[in-house]
C-alpha cells in the first residue's frame, strides 16, 4: 500500500500518535512518508505512544539520512542530501552533549558516516564534507572524536578537507543549538546501547 502525506487519514489529528501507525511510517518505502514522519519526530505538539527505543530511534535517523545523502530527494516532506547533513550536525551535536545518551553511541555514528562516505558518489562525499564534517569539525570534541580518519586513506582526505573550514575561520550555528528532539528516558532504556 502506498501511503502519501496528503492522505487524510494518517495525518495526526490529536497529540498522541498510535505507535504501531507511527512505526508502519518509519518502515515506509516512500521518501516523502520517511521525511513527514522524520519532521513529525522533532514536532513536540506530538508523541509517540509507545514511544520509541533508542535503538529505533537510530535505525530510523540513520535509515532515512543514508537514503537522504544516497538519493537527495528534497520533496515537500524528505531533505535534500544538503539539508539532511545540516540537520545531523545537531543531531549529532545533541547526542554528544546528553550525558544520558551513551559514547558508543557516537561510534556507531562515526561509521555510519565513514560507510555513508566510502559507498557515496563524488556529490554524495562533498556532500557529507561540506553540508556535516566541516560544521562538526568547528567543535573541538568532534576534531578528537574523528582524528582517527587520519589512519584510513580514504577519510584522511574527508577529514582533512572539512579541517580546511574550520582553520580558515569558519563558524556556523548549526550543532550549537539545543532545537533538535531530544532523547527521552524511555527511550534510553530500552536501548541496547545503555550503559551497563
Amino acid at each position: 500500500m502506498v501511503i502519501y502525506p496528503e492522505n487524510a487519514e494518517w495525518k495526526p489529528k490529536t497529540d498522541t500518535i498510535p505507535g504501531a501507525a507511527f512505526r508502519r511510517w518509519m518502515a515506509s518505502d516512500d521518501m516523502e512518508v520517511l521525511g513527514y514522519t522524520y519532521h513529525l519526530l522533532g514536532d513536540h505538539r506530538f508523541h509517540v505512544e509507545p514511544e520509541l527505543s533508542l535503538d529505533e530511534y537510530l535505525e530510523f535517523v540513520r535509515r532515512y539520512y543514508g537514503r537522504c545523502f544516497m538519493e537527495s530527494p528534497d520533496g515537500e516532506w524528505s531533505d535534500s542530501r544538503y539539508s539532511a547533513g545540516w540537520d545531523l550536525v545537531g543531531v549529532l551535536a545533541f547526542q554528544w552533549n546528553n550525558c544520558e545518551v551513551p559514547k558508543s553511541v557516537m561510534e556507531d555514528w562515526k561509521q555510519w558516516i565513514a560507510n555513508i562516505y566510502k559507498q557515496g558518489s563524488d556529490d554524495v562525499r562533498k556532500c557529507i564534507v561540506t553540508a556535516t564534517l566541516e560544521h562538526l569539525l568547528e567543535q573541538g570534541v568532534f576534531r578528537q572524536v574523528f582524528a582517527d580518519w587520519v589512519k584510513d586513506p580514504v577519510l584522511r582526505k574527508a577529514y582533512e578537507e572539512a579541517l580546511e573550514w574550520y582553520e580558515g575561520g569558519g563558524r556556523t550555528p548549526l550543532g550549537k543549538s539545543q532545537s533538535v528532539q531530544p532523547l527521552v528516558r524511555s527511550q534510553l532504556k530500552k536501548s541496547r546501547f545503555r550503559k551497563r
